[in-house]
């Protein structure tokens, strides 16, 4: 084995731990937290994202109505907008191509709401004050072509039926529940006459069909489906937009419409309901 002097040093295991306990306490443990100090938050990453997106639609229809009201009551013709917080060049740049960089142009230098010219008298849209002074006209609406904000000149058939059925959907749930009697949650089949629990009865309009309904109205109103506003609704995807009108349709559905109960699988055999 040799000297002792000439054989290698080799600590126990209880001398190892001791060093390495005395290693741990002088230098600190590393952690994500630690990691990110000095680096922004989730919250203040999302708000740095924020300011590159275009405004949301709600956003813009309100800043809208604000200058509008300020030209109405002090009868200008023309006003700053003046809001920081907006991103305008994104929502320029939203709009249909090649109208987004005609638009934009040599950049922005401020918005303003304007009277526009026209033959009408009392339209005002936002205008851009490009930086070599030149102004030109913009409609909002065109930057927000998709599904939840309908501002163009038509709307789909579909997706008013759809919002002219949830509309009614509370008096439906009425006459379910005046159907049911004396507090039994089961009703009666009007074509087979079986006992129905709540979940498997439907509702159906009978003997005039949801669009015979839909039909006499717009005709008593001379509209067209087509011609429907329409606005994003979170419970059922779409919604009348003209308060007005939508009070109507009620009224006259509630005056009209008659119904009957039906099972789920006789539902399923039916071309209306």
């Amino acid at each position: 084995k040799g000297p002792a002097s000439t054989r290698p040093y080799r600590p126990s295991a209880l001398q190892s731990r001791a060093f390495l306990g005395r290693v741990v306490r002088g230098v600190a443990m590393p952690s994500a937290l630690k990691a990110r100090q000095g680096r922004p938050s989730f919250q203040e990453m999302k708000a740095q994202l924020d300011a590159l997106r275009k405004p949301l639609a709600s956003r813009v229809e309100a800043i809208f109505d604000k200058y509008y009201a300020i030209c109405q009551e002090t009868g200008r013709k023309e006003v700053v907008v003046s809001e920081a917080d907006v991103n305008w060049k994104a929502l320029i740049m939203s709009l249909p191509p090649p109208q987004n960089t005609e638009i934009l142009g040599c950049g922005i230098r401020r918005i303003l709401l304007k009277e526009t010219e026209c033959i009408y008298e009392g339209v005002y849209q936002f205008h851009v004050e490009r930086r070599d002074i030149t102004q030109v006209r913009f409609d909002y609406r065109e930057a927000f072509d998709d599904p939840y904000h309908n501002y163009k000149d038509k709307s789909f058939k579909d997706d008013v039926e759809t919002a002219l059925r949830a509309a009614i959907l509370p008096q439906l749930v009425q006459f379910k529940e005046m159907m049911s009697k004396d507090h039994q949650m089961e009703l009666v089949s009007h074509i087979s006459g079986i006992a129905l629990p709540w979940e498997r009865a439907v509702v159906q309009h009978f003997p005039l069909t949801f669009d015979q309904l839909i039909t006499a109205f717009m005709n008593e109103n001379q509209l067209k489906l087509e011609n429907i506003k329409l606005e994003f609704d979170e419970h059922h995807a779409y919604r009348i937009k003209d308060q007005e009108l939508l009070d109507k349709w009620r009224i006259f559905h509630r005056s009209q419409a008659h119904y009957r109960v039906i099972s789920t699988d006789e539902a399923m055999e039916q071309d209306h309901l």
